[in-house]
Formats: structure tokens, sequence, C-alpha cells
């Protein structure tokens, strides 16, 4: 429920949940707890949960109410070979013998002028299983047979048959990978060459392509070796294109952990194929709901907005006429992205943004037209929906070790003046703030995490580290804290795709002119500043500018007891206002932390004989 959305809710559904009776209800405009925060058809589902005062209940949609699985394909014959990431595993005694002259097949090359210490292979994709797409995570983790590892996933995920009656997953005696794992790898194989056959021109600049499933099935090109606990299901770049699943989204820079240096990724989501629905069937739906219900997939659309989904597209799929533009399906089956060389990206960006006099184009320089004894600039940036810095001048000179230093910077950080702006003079933007109990705090300050040579480790290296690692702790960093998180959000109905914000700013940091403005069918923000000048402090620090930046920049920051950020709101406690849950008396049986009485005296004797033996020997 939202805003007292859907009202049936609060009349119907609410009070039978609080008479703790059990129960459902289909509505035409239930609430979908989904990103887009949609309303459609659905129907709640509710039951009161025995000897507590808890009631569980859901909302299950319309389109999920058939649920539909991936199955392997039944023509096998387009489909090639496919190869697990660690690549240098096929050279092992083991797997020569198991795999005979599949290391020569892939062609592994080391020490690419592309890929600095890196094993790669043109000639194939790898596959990457996320540990959750394993039966036992915890025995992948600590298996340190990486041999013995490609050989059963190689096998697994090559094993051709006509059904998939085979891979019936955990279930099965002996199973290694969950179910359909390899109905994902092999639906994902055929893209495999359309990477391959991209000319080099076009890829200079892109360091990984790639495909992750929603599964955890994650198929890359070219292949490499990734690191042991990875999960794309769990990045940022995955996450934010299934929010903006309308949208190609491009992440912060980052650096990349398969040894690719500082990158920035451009992902867009994938979509399950459309479900067979015809016109009528849609057009029911249109006069059983209101005005503010979406068409599900499959369904005719003229735009993103008549979907659920929130894309419309044309579609191959079977359906009344091919032709017409048809509503995505709301399932994402995974999300595809590239890598790209930051710098390399930075310099296409800036190259596409010529001012049309010629003459005050980003980073080009002029004489302030208010004093034409100072220089003025042009800065220009990109920014996220969240305010984060993804394109900033100063990004390319900064070390790809440093990532501190371009990574999950907002432009509140470096633009105080015009975001204070943006927030509260044009409310662009929210500021949201949380309390977390989960957050990470540093010993000293965050430096480049390097090897002897001076170069991040290899995901090659972190594997002999595992193996290598001995019973005794590092030094960590690292430690959990209490942290207040700030973050900003856009307001996307302050600013349409086709609007410009236009202001002027002067303050203790910089002053200039700036043009705000969104780029279509993206997640990112134009903001361009002119006649930009950075202000002189007449002191050795500027304060004021430091003071600026700091009330307007996102960040987590350590709650200690006595700051402005620990507060004490009352002084009883939950267990003195009764509002603590019933307590259990449960016998739990410690098994682990006990010792046999029988077997402890046994050894307590063992010890006092020696030890008298011991004394007698050293009195003679």
């Amino acid at each position: 429920m939202t805003n007292n959305q859907p009202e049936e809710f609060q009349t119907i559904i609410l009070p039978t949940m609080l008479r703790g009776q059990r129960g459902s209800k289909r509505l035409l405009n239930a609430y979908r707890a989904t990103i887009r925060r949609e309303f459609g058809i659905g129907t709640y589902y509710w039951s009161p949960i025995e000897n507590t005062d808890y009631v569980f209940a859901f909302s299950l949609g319309e389109s999920d109410e058939k649920f539909r699985e991936v199955r392997q394909p039944k023509n096998l014959s387009m489909y090639d070979e496919s190869f697990f990431n660690l690549l240098i595993e096929y050279n092992s005694t083991k797997a020569r013998h198991v795999l005979p002259g599949k290391f020569e097949h892939i062609q592994v090359k080391i020490n690419d002028p592309k890929y600095n210490d890196v094993r790669v292979s043109y000639l194939y994709s790898s596959i990457m299983l996320a540990p959750r797409v394993y039966c036992d995570p915890s025995e992948y983790f600590y298996n340190d047979d990486l041999a013995q590892k490609t050989i059963n996933a190689h096998i697994y995920i090559n094993q051709r048959g006509n059904h998939s009656d085979d891979d019936k997953g955990c279930s099965q005696k002996n199973a290694i990978f969950h179910e359909n794992t390899r109905a994902y790898v092999l639906i994902s194989q055929p893209i495999e060459r359309i990477w391959r056959r991209r000319p080099a021109e076009l890829t200079k600049d892109i360091i990984w392509t790639y495909v992750g499933m929603r599964t955890g099935v994650f198929r890359t090109y070219p292949a490499h070796r990734s690191v042991r606990d990875y999960d794309h299901t769990s990045r940022a770049w995955y996450k934010r294109a299934v929010a903006f699943q309308n949208r190609t989204t491009a992440s912060m820079p980052y650096l990349d952990l398969s040894g690719g240096g500082k990158v920035i990724t451009i992902a867009q989501a994938l979509f399950e194929g459309m479900p067979a629905i015809s016109n009528e069937t849609c057009q029911q739906k249109t006069q059983q709901t209101s005005s503010k219900t979406k068409f599900p997939g499959g369904c005719p659309c003229s735009r993103g907005s008549d979907c659920l989904s929130g894309y419309c597209y044309q579609s191959v799929a079977p359906g009344p006429d091919p032709k017409q533009l048809r509503c995505a399906t709301e399932r994402i089956i995974g999300v595809t992205g590239t890598d790209i060389s930051y710098n390399s990206f930075h310099s296409e960006i800036m190259k596409r943004m010529v001012a049309s006099d010629g003459h005050r184009s980003c980073d080009s320089t002029y004489p302030c037209p208010s004093n034409p004894s100072k220089l003025c600039s042009t800065r220009c940036y990109l920014v996220d929906h969240s305010g984060y810095l993804i394109v900033d001048p100063d990004f390319v000179n900064v070390s790809s070790f440093h990532e501190n230093r371009y990574n999950q910077l907002t432009l509140g950080h470096k633009e105080g003046e015009v975001m204070t702006d943006l927030i509260y003079k044009h409310g662009l933007f929210d500021r949201a703030e949380t309390i977390t109990f989960q957050g990470t705090c540093h010993v000293s300050k965050p430096s480049a995490k390097v090897t002897l040579k001076g170069i991040p480790a290899n995901p090659e290296e972190l594997d002999n580290k595992y193996k290598n690692k001995g019973p005794i702790p590092q030094f960590m960093n690292e430690y959990g804290c209490i942290q207040d998180q700030v973050r900003y959000k856009i307001q996307s109905s302050k600013l349409k795709w086709s609007e410009l914000i236009i202001g002027e700013v002067n303050g203790p940091c910089m002053s200039g002119q700036y043009y705000v403005t969104p780029l279509v069918k993206t997640n990112l923000i134009l903001v361009v500043i002119e006649n930009y000048y950075a202000e002189q402090s007449k002191l050795f620090y500027n304060f004021n500018c430091k003071i600026q930046r700091s009330i307007v920049d996102a960040g987590a920051f350590r709650i200690i007891n006595g700051t402005c950020a620990h507060k004490i709101e009352k002084m009883s406690s939950l267990y003195e206002e009764n509002k603590c849950p019933a307590l259990r008396d449960i016998q739990i049986e410690c098994k682990y932390n006990g010792t046999n009485i029988q077997q402890l005296s046994l050894v307590l004797g063992f010890y006092v004989i020696v030890f008298y033996r011991l004394s007698v020997w050293l009195n003679k």
C-alpha cells in the first residue's frame, strides 16, 4: 500500500488480517512492490502465524501467477562448446587426462598488451558460475582442487542431450549445480559469435563484454578468469540496470576486479520473451482496470509509459501483428554490459560536447566576461540519478589504483554551490538520511591495494592467496561500525526529457552559470558550467568552501557517542514499554561447547601423572 491506495486494502483486507483470519482478495489496482511502484491486477494473500501476533501477507501480480522457467533448447546443433573461466586449469595434468587438447584449442594468451598479467582467449567467451549456483557453496569456496572444479563444470555445461530430464539439480544424488543452470549457459552462447566478429577498431577501447543471467550464470568475452566469490547479481551495475530497466545505464568509474584497470560499465536489462496474448485479451484488461493501470507484457503499446515494464518495442516473438509495438514482460532474465576504459569513454564524450561557437566547449578557457583579466573555463560533468559523478575532467589524471579518488564522488563534493541550487532551489534532488548498523569504517586512511609489483592482484593471484593464506588472519584495515548514511535521489518530475534547468551561482568555491539537462533513455544528467572561475581564498585553507561542499555531499559518517548524530530521544526502553515480543524458554542442545566429564577426568589424570614424573626427574 502507498498513499492510502488501494482503498480496498484498508477497508477489507487490513481489518481481516487484524482479526487473525486468513484469506485472499483479487484487486484490479493492487500495489506492486516492484522498482517502478506501479498498480495493476494482483491478488493479496494473508495468514496469521501461529502463537504470535504477526500476520504473513504478500501480493502476487497477474504476470507472476504463471512463472516461466528457462529450459534447455531441444535443437542443440547451433550451440558451440563453452569453457569454464579457470583457463589455466585446462593445462593441469588432471584436466589434460580427462579433457585432452582443450587447452591448445582455446589458445590462451598471457601478457597481451591490453590485459597485463591476465590470461585471455579471443576464440571463446568464458563461463563463471556464482557460488549460489552450486548446491554446496561452502564446498565451492574452500575446495582448492581447481582442476577438478574445472573438469566438473566443463563436463556439465557441455553435456548434450535431447531433453533436460538429466538436469534436475540438487534433488539428484551427487549433483553439483542447481536445476536448469545448463539451460542458461546454452541460451547465452549464440551471442559469443557476434562478440567475436566485431571489428578491432570498434573494440579497441572495450575491455570486457558480458551477459549476466539472473540465476548466477555469467558469460564474458574475451574468456578470462573471475575472482572466486564473484556474483554479478550483487554488483552495482547489475542492480542499476534492473532498477532502470527501460534505459541504458552507466556506472561510476571503478577498478575492474579482473585486471581491466579503471573502467566504466554500460549496461541494459534483458527481458524474458513475450507471452502469446491476443489484442482482445489486452482490451478486456483495459476495460476492467482504471486509467492508472498499465499493460502487461505482450500487449500493444505506443510508448514505454503504457507498460508495466516501462519498455515498449517491436519483437519477433509470436503475436497477432509482428510489426506492432508491444510491451516487454516485467520479468528480467539478465543484464548485458560492456566495460570501457574510462579515459577512452571520457575522451569520446568530450569530443561530442562542442559548443556551437567553438569557443566555450568543455575544458576550454577564455577571458571572464565580468573581468577580462581573469581566465574562466567551461566545466562539463555527467552525473547519475543519485548525484554521483560519472564523468569528471579530473578523473582522467587519477591513477586507477586510487579508487577512492574517482569512485562514489558526488557533484556536491566537487561543485557544492551548483548542488545546493539543484537541491534547495529547483528541488531536483531529495536528501535521504538513514542509520545503518552494518557500516564499514577504517583504522587508517584507505590506500591502493597492490602487489609487490605495484599492480592490483589479479583473480589467479587471489586464488593462490586462498590456497596459501595460512591460519593467522591478515591485518584488516576495515571494521564494522554504526554510520549515518546520506544520499540523494532525483525527482524525475522536476526535469523532463526536453527540459533545461538554468541558474547562476557565486559562492566561496566558485562562480559561474550552469545548465542541467537529462540525456534521453539513460540514467545520466549533463551539467555544464560556463564562465567557471575558482575563487581564491585569502587564508591558507578555504574553510568556507569546505563547509559549502560538505553540507551537500553524500557519504557514510561514523556515529560516535556524544556527537550531534548520536541522539537519545527517550529514556525508557522498548522492554519497559511492553513492545518487545514474548520470550520463549527453549533448551538448546549444546554439542560443540561442552565435553564429556569422564573424558575430561581422564585428560586431567594424564597430565597429573606427566607432571609428577617430570618433577621427580628434575629433583634427582
